[in-house]
Formats: structure tokens, C-alpha cells, sequence
């Protein structure tokens, strides 16, 4: 989609004020913040081939509606981390780690439609989640992953649903094999579309339903290092 001239310019006057103001890229080198105890879990890569990254529920937003960011990466496969509440098992943040570098500051990752009028101090944009689940992937395989689906759809008919009919059982499997840090029904899921190169990361959302930022991490040299996806406030004082 095309950002609109209007809609950056609006966007170059606020963009400081959007900023992470903390270090977020601490949830994966320290072992404790606040007293929080945590570990990390290595979900697998994610193929972003085209650039274009998308992050959303998949359980209900997950279909070529969904918008992608307009910060865009180089086009590769990129591993998925997910900093983990150690005593809780609750996954509290998520890292596509770009690059190996540091990052030095954090831009809010945003999808080029957000109202940015009246913006204020300690503000953000995100994304909803609605069934306790969010997800990764690249922009292109939201058409691949439509078409996948509406053969499920036109096979199982209008009692079809996407947890009930495709996720489920993989997420129950998955975790079987990985049993680290999931429940018996499943917290994570690196899915391969049948018949696409794309895959789809999926994982719990924190402690469930909400709506949630994600940040660019950008290096010395201004460029990408990482995405961030917050599902708990690590560094608040309360």
C-alpha cells in the first residue's frame, strides 16, 4: 500500500514521541529485569523474502486485509525469539533478530494508516489481538496462506474454523516435540503453507487479548537490526 505524502509528513513531526524509550533488546541478553526471571525460546526462522513484514492475530485478522509495515527489511530468513516469563511460562516479548548488531534506538512499527493527530507522550500504535495468539510473516504470504485456506473452506464447508480445523491439532503436535515452555495445547507454531515457500510464525500473545506495539531496533549505522514485539511492559516500575 502507499503511504500518503500527508500522512509522512504528519509522521516526521511525531515520530520522536513514538520512540521505545527502553532498551528492549535487554529482554534477550539479560537473564532478569525487575525481578523477572527469563529464558529464551528459538521458534525457527520465518521467510520475509519480499521485505515486507506483518504481524497480527492469526486467529482472526490473518488474511490479505492485513496491512504490513511500512519499514521495510532486507529480504531474507530470519530467526523468531521469544523472551519468556520464566516462573509464569507467559511469553512476554518477540524478536526477529535481522542482524547480530545492537540496537541504539527503537522506532514504533506502524502500517501507514494510524490517526496521528493528538499524539501524546508515552502513546502507541499496534496491532488487536482477539484470540490470545499473534503471528509473523512476510507481506506475500497472506495471498498464498487465502488460498490455502479456501480449499479448507470449501472442503469443510460453513462450520469451518481456523483454530478448530487447521491449528489446533498442529499446536498440540508441536508441542509434543517441543515441549519447552508450552502448555499441552500449544504456544507456539512454525507453520509452512502447503504449496508456498512461505512459512508463518505463530506464538501466545502475552497474557492474551490486547493491543500491542511493535518496534523497529535500528544500529549504529541507522539500519534494521531487529523487530520487537511487546506483550509485557518488562521495564515499568509497577
Amino acid at each position: 500500500m502507499q503511504v500518503s505524502k500527508e500522512w509522512l509528513e504528519k509522521y516526521s513531526k511525531i515520530k520522536n514521541i513514538l520512540k521505545a524509550q527502553d532498551n528492549l533488546e535487554e529482554a534477550f541478553t539479560k537473564k532478569e529485569i525487575n525481578n523477572a526471571k527469563l529464558d529464551i525460546l528459538d521458534l525457527g526462522e520465518v521467510n520475509i523474502e519480499s521485505g515486507k513484514v506483518v504481524v497480527c492475530d492469526p486467529l482472526a485478522y490473518l488474511d490479505k486485509e492485513s496491512l504490513s509495515f511500512i519499514q521495510e527489511i532486507k529480504p531474507n530468513k530470519y530467526k523468531v525469539l521469544v523472551g519468556v516469563l520464566e516462573d509464569e511460562e507467559i511469553y512476554a516479548i518477540v524478536k526477529l533478530q535481522i542482524s547480530d548488531k545492537a540496537p541504539k534506538y527503537y522506532d514504533l512499527a506502524l502500517t501507514g494508516v494510524e490517526e496521528l493527530e493528538h499524539v501524546e507522550e508515552g502513546d502507541f500504535f499496534g496491532f488487536p489481538v482477539d484470540a490470545g495468539m499473534a503471528c509473523i510473516c512476510d507481506y506475500n504470504a497472506l495471498n498464498d496462506f487465502t488460498k490455502f485456506e479456501d480449499k479448507l473452506i470449501e472442503s469443510k464447508g460453513d462450520d469451518y474454523n481456523i483454530y478448530d480445523d487447521l491449528f489446533a491439532g498442529l499446536l498440540k503436535d508441536n508441542a509434543k516435540k517441543y515441549p519447552k515452555h508450552q502448555s499441552e495445547y500449544g504456544d507456539w507454531l512454525n507453520f509452512n503453507i502447503p504449496e508456498s515457500k512461505y512459512n508463518i510464525v505463530l506464538f501466545q500473545s502475552g497474557y492474551g487479548d490486547g493491543f500491542y506495539p511493535s518496534y523497529f531496533g535500528y544500529d549504529d549505522n541507522d539500519e534494521i537490526c531487529g523487530l520487537y514485539i511487546v506483550f509485557i511492559d518488562l521495564f515499568a516500575d509497577d
